[in-house]
């Protein structure tokens, strides 16, 4: 009986270090796709976060463009950690659709979102701020 125990308390500890680490590896995940995400908005004047077979992506690099102004693009179906981007962006704006477009650190919004701000100026007058 004794032995029993003894054999169930270290199984117990084995599970509890397993899932220790295991979550230690996704928050080490989590934290490099969020550094990249941060790193990749502030660090360039437009960013968007695309699939490279999304017809709303692509309609939003064609207004870029048409602008003569050259995005930094992330394409999440084409990178490893895609889908803990695609969290981060979730997290981060409340969307895990694309595209995604930050513009001089300003989340922008998506496809429709992107078509307005030209149509009202926005877009003009953030990328003239630059």
């Amino acid at each position: 009986m004794r032995r029993s125990r003894l054999i169930l308390t270290v199984f117990g500890v084995v599970v509890v270090l397993l899932l220790v680490r295991n979550a230690l590896r996704l928050d080490k995940a989590n934290n490099s796709a969020s550094g990249f995400v941060q790193n990749a908005i502030f660090s360039n004047k437009i960013v968007i976060f695309s699939k490279s077979y999304c017809p709303y992506c692509f309609r939003a690099k064609r207004i870029f463009s048409e602008l003569n102004e050259k995005p930094y693009v992330v394409e999440l179906d084409l990178r490893d950690d895609g889908g803990q981007i695609q969290y981060v962006l979730l997290d981060l704006v409340g969307r895990n659709t694309v595209p995604q477009v930050f513009v001089n650190g300003k989340h922008i919004g998506g496809s429709d979102d992107l078509k307005d701000a030209v149509h009202n100026g926005t877009l003009q007058r953030l990328l003239a701020a630059s």
